[in-house]
């Protein structure tokens, strides 16, 4: 058997789709609408999508070691107090910021290097996490706060058929002959 030397965004392919439709589906919202709170302990439109920036770029600073990851820095200069989460442009300017570091990583990693480990200390606990491990719980916290801001989205009546209908998956797979 040989060594798959692909990049990874083969084998993460489609991820990029739901990129897409996280930035298509904040980008034309207003303020108001990004500030929507369906509940009072629940997260408001735009905090959802200020969150997964902030976790994109989190998981890869604590665990990959990026300390300078260009534009991507923004996203730990937000303060509380910038109301990014109001704010449609600069959210869409974190998304597409840290979805570039994503994606990188997936153009310049191969299959061989999910095995990679690296540490994390967390809790009193020091962890040896597989980069697997690691773009998998990047790839689910996406995926499950697209679809909370999906729902939080669709309580103000907003139609997302991208983000909502169709799950995120922009990327039409090919017909059978």
């Amino acid at each position: 058997m040989t060594s798959d030397v692909h990049p990874l965004m083969t084998v993460y392919k489609g991820w990029d789709g739901y990129q897409i439709s996280l930035v298509r589906a904040i980008a034309p919202l207003s303020r108001e609408q990004l500030a929507y709170r369906p509940a009072s302990h629940l997260r408001s439109a735009g905090e959802i999508a200020r969150h997964i920036s902030e976790g994109r770029f989190g998981w890869f600073r604590r665990t990959f070691g990026l300390s300078s990851a260009g534009d991507a820095n923004l996203v730990i200069a937000w303060r509380p107090e910038d109301a990014i989460q109001e704010q449609p442009a600069e959210l869409v300017k974190g998304l597409e910021t840290t979805w570039r570091m994503i994606e990188d990583a997936l153009n310049r990693w191969t299959v061989a290097d999910l095995a990679q480990t690296f540490p994390l200390s967390y809790q009193g606990k020091n962890y040896a996490l597989p980069c697997q491990w690691i773009l998998w719980r990047i790839m689910a916290h996406d995926l499950h706060h697209g679809g909370e801001l999906a729902v939080t989205l669709g309580m103000q009546g907003i139609a997302l058929p991208e983000l909502g209908d169709e799950g995120g998956h922009v990327t039409e797979p090919p017909l059978a002959e």
